[in-house]
């Protein structure tokens, strides 16, 4: 009888051994998948950013389009959409079709690599001089939102511009706001987890130092572009 308990006893405790080792294998493998999984998302983003950027760089070019078809095809100096002669409408509806079918992809590629992936939603946002909200765009307005809002705000160029360099302070993860002096208006983005819960008012606030780096970073991408585009003469 005491052996037949022995038994018994050694078989439990060799049956919580082997859960345990389980457990601590099936945590291990989790893990590996975790980082794998990680190091796949992070390969992607960065060949899909890779990509991005050089397209922008040689075709998608803010001061390209601003100085070589919009200044030669316009009506008034609205600055507007609608003051736009059919050839220069074209070629801003061609730019603003990049950004758009890009920007969406690209906010969701990095939140894969991010603190917190829910945050996968961009919104760009146009702020009048006291930061309270005139106008926010999201993926679902497409070309015809950026569009109605050059024309209500006459924020055509600065739009134009502001499109240029988000991907660079999305990338870095910096904050970007781009102030319009002509009516004092500033367009900023944020990335959210929903685009229908942006905030009413964005102000500007104090900036870590971590964002102030990364502000730093885009300044001087900024600044190598420039000189690879003055010395191919463009």
């Amino acid at each position: 009888m005491r052996i037949f308990l022995f038994d018994i006893n050694t078989i439990i405790d060799n049956w919580i051994t082997y859960v345990g080792i389980a457990v601590v294998v099936i945590v291990v493998l989790v893990i590996l998948v975790a980082v794998f999984n990680k190091s796949q998302y992070a390969s992607r983003y960065k060949a899909f950013y890779k990509r991005l950027d050089k397209q922008i760089t040689k075709h998608y070019n803010s001061n390209l389009l601003i100085e070589n078809v919009i200044k030669n095809f316009v009506k008034d100096d609205t600055n507007t959409f609608k003051s736009l002669k059919s050839k220069g409408k074209h070629a801003v509806k061609k730019y603003f079709d990049f950004y758009v079918k890009n920007l969406p992809e690209l906010v969701l590629l990095k939140s894969f690599v991010s603190p917190d992936r829910n945050k996968n939603q961009l919104a760009i946002v146009l702020l009048d001089e006291y930061d309270k909200v005139l106008y926010k765009w999201d993926k679902r307005r497409k070309v015809e939102g950026l569009i109605k809002a050059s024309n209500k705000y006459q924020m055509l160029n600065p739009l134009i511009a502001f499109l240029f360099e988000l991907p660079m302070n999305i990338h870095e993860s910096a904050p970007f706001r781009f102030k319009n002096h002509d009516n004092d208006y500033t367009l900023t983005y944020e990335i959210v987890k929903d685009t229908k819960h942006v905030k009413r008012k964005i102000k500007e606030k104090k900036l870590s130092k971590h964002e102030l780096k990364a502000q730093q970073k885009v300044e001087m991408v900024k600044a190598k572009k420039l000189q690879k585009m003055q010395k191919a003469g463009r």
